[in-house]
């Protein structure tokens, strides 16, 4: 008979096989087969993979890419660093200004894209960042600007998360270190390098590898602010035109729309797959991974890479990584060798196609396992420049709050003025609040908050039904390596894999239904809620436990005596979840196709579309998106005090 304690797990099995390991396998099988829009399938072997492999734009999604996460990555790292020390060290009114920082989160990315694109393009480049602050603002036509300003939107998204998570760092590291260190003569920054830095290192490296995770496969900052942005010269292939933010998501995404043979499109996606579950490994090896196996996954890595872009210069580099399987103490100067194969092969084939990412990743894997230097202690700018020190902060403080107000006062700005038009002056051309009564009458803004609640509470109530049961069979069986392959399999997830679970959805008629989609987002939301919630029993005295067995079986202490002691975790998870289905955008637009089922996300999209292919409503998307915000920002009220207890103490 099975133990009882195996049936914890089946909630949470059922809706992971269902969600995400079906589609994967559905996907791999389909890309074997010629299938005009899913149907008649005609089995080709390897045929559609090889065409696949012929489209070197495949490559240049994957650079783009890597360059797009690492830069994010590595900025909102930094400036996280400084920004949470600046709270947690510097600043007295710490309350107020966490506040100002953790705006940005309440702001929905679906939304807070939409806002930055009328800021920065408005009309043809006709903006307020252009007018006020002359910057160059050609995101459609211009490569740079379209990718900086793509990189800047994803760190105004990314940033209040990791200072949270930062400033909860901070807290960790003992006072006494700080008073020798005082004692010793160490100012500010000796202090922040050579005690603070150190000490939460394994912080920093774990969310470096989670926001460099997310943003490989990122989609709706480069579909929604720049369409994939301005086509790069080497990006115009025979099967595909690549833009300079075009990541593997938008390029799954414009695969999908354009191709109607479903199996081209799977062969596409698995190959995508391949790229994300090798981004996945390092990820969840961070702590275990042996120089060895690194090389392997390197070696792995280049011969993947060679299939789309061959060359005699990476075909030398992959061979010095196999003598480094015999030679591992030459790493440092294979690194080296390896950097510079790479400046040559650009000169001679061009950056997109002599670019290589695995030097790059080389010596991060270098720099996050070698110890942080230590810095003399030594006051470099001197009591002299107290006051100069002390303007630097306050100038640093207020460009940061302009860049948060920013995008909240022109959406405001929008919705006050009586015309169509977006803001290219700090006040509204004609101020009214007709806006706010027209999303009622016109668009019927009510009934798609009424389906963005209902996904939201759906999410809510399965979240916790399904994570709790697993983490409870973590806990008490000592599984910590449950976590690791829960983040593995979620990692199926993403644009790489909707065209399957589309396919799956519409056998298990899941499509155009809110219930669906709300299995979706309680799906990605199982990891961190288990990771709460066991973090939570954990933490549970085992002696309440054992004295409740004296009058009940094992079985039904779960859920009689453990689970009301684990209510504050379950509240804070159902939050987490509710916050997922508000602010989903992706499996909302790829399994509803019908206006009376859209919520916010997508009846906000609809409204101003992509660039170029519809007539944007700024004016109703404006006054649905403060609706949408005053929600939002309640329940963020609602949820802040028991989130940050379980994050940031009794600090905030």
């Amino acid at each position: 008979m099975l133990n009882k304690k195996y049936l914890l797990v089946v909630p949470a099995l059922i809706l992971l096989v269902f969600v995400l390991v079906i589609p994967m396998l559905s996907m791999l099988k389909t890309s074997f087969y010629n299938s005009p829009f899913g149907e008649n399938m005609f089995f080709v072997g390897i045929r559609n993979y090889i065409k696949v492999l012929e489209d070197s734009g495949m490559g240049i999604a994957v650079k783009i890419s890597f360059i797009w996460a690492s830069l994010i990555s590595s900025i909102v790292i930094i400036l996280g660093i400084i920004i949470a020390y600046l709270i947690e060290y510097k600043t007295k009114n710490k309350k107020l200004l966490f506040f100002i920082i953790m705006l940005p989160w309440i702001i929905p990315s679906y939304m807070g894209v939409l806002i930055w694109r009328s800021l920065i393009y408005g009309y043809g480049t006709d903006s307020i960042i252009k007018t006020f602050f002359h910057l160059n603002t050609s995101i459609f036509t211009d490569i740079f600007a379209g990718f900086g300003w793509g990189v800047f939107v994803s760190i105004w998204l990314e940033l209040p998360i990791v200072v949270m998570v930062l400033i909860s760092a901070y807290q960790e590291v003992p006072t006494e270190l700080y008073f020798a260190a005082k004692i010793d003569g160490a100012n500010s920054l000796n202090t922040l390098i050579n005690i603070t830095i150190p000490y939460i290192k394994p912080t920093i490296i774990t969310w470096f590898l989670i926001t460099f995770a997310n943003h490989f496969k990122d989609f709706t900052v480069p579909f929604l602010l720049t369409a994939g942005g301005p086509p790069i010269f080497d990006g115009f292939t025979s099967h595909s035109i690549v833009g300079i933010t075009t990541t593997m998501g938008v390029f799954n995404y414009f695969i999908s729309n354009t191709q109607y043979d479903f199996g081209i499109i799977s062969a596409y996606s698995v190959i995508s797959a391949i790229f994300v579950m090798l981004i996945a490994f390092i990820f969840l090896t961070r702590r275990t991974i042996s120089l060895k196996k690194f090389i392997i996954f390197v070696i792995a890595i280049k011969i993947l890479s060679y299939v789309f872009n061959s060359g005699i210069v990476l075909l030398l580099s992959t061979f010095l990584y196999f003598i480094l399987l015999k030679k591992r103490e030459l790493f440092g100067l294979v690194v080296f060798a390896d950097f510079s194969m790479m400046i040559l092969n650009i000169n001679i084939k061009g950056f997109w196609n002599g670019f290589d990412f695995i030097p790059i990743i080389s010596l991060i894997w270098l720099i996050f396992k070698e110890k942080t230097p230590v810095i003399p202690q030594k006051d470099f700018f001197g009591k002299e420049f107290k006051v100069l020190k002390i303007g630097i902060k306050y100038i640093l403080l207020s460009i940061l709050i302009l860049v948060i107000f920013l995008p909240l006062y022109n959406i405001i700005n929008i919705s006050l003025s009586g015309t169509n038009n977006i803001a290219t002056m700090f006040l509204p051309e004609h101020f009214t609040l007709e806006n706010y009564s027209r999303i009622f009458s016109e668009i019927h803004i009510d009934k798609n908050l009424k389906n963005t609640i209902i996904i939201s509470f759906l999410t809510a109530i399965i979240v916790p039904l399904i994570s709790y049961p697993l983490a409870l069979f973590v806990s008490k069986n000592n599984l910590g390596w449950v976590l690791p392959l829960l983040i593995f399999i979620d990692f199926l997830g993403g644009v790489h894999s909707i065209i399957a679970l589309f396919i799956v959805f519409r056998k298990l008629h899941l499509l155009n239904s809110l219930f669906g989609v709300s299995l979706v987002y309680a799906t990605h939301t199982l990891p961190m809620a288990t990771f709460l919630i066991k973090g939570y029993l954990d933490k549970i005295p085992k002696e309440i436990e054992e004295t409740a067995l004296l009058d009940t079986t094992k079985f039904k202490s779960y859920f009689y005596i453990l689970f009301p002691l684990s209510i504050p975790a379950l509240l804070v998870s159902m939050l987490i979840g509710f916050m997922k289905g508000w602010n989903g955008f992706i499996p909302s637009l790829m399994l509803l196709n019908k206006d009376s089922l859209y919520p916010l996300s997508v009846k906000l999209y609809s409204l101003i579309g992509e660039p170029g292919t519809s007539y944007p409503r700024w004016d109703l998307f404006s006054a649905s998106s403060i609706l949408n915000i005053i929600f939002l920002g309640l329940i963020f009220i609602m949820i802040r005090r028991p989130l940050m207890n379980g994050v940031l103490k009794d600090r905030f």
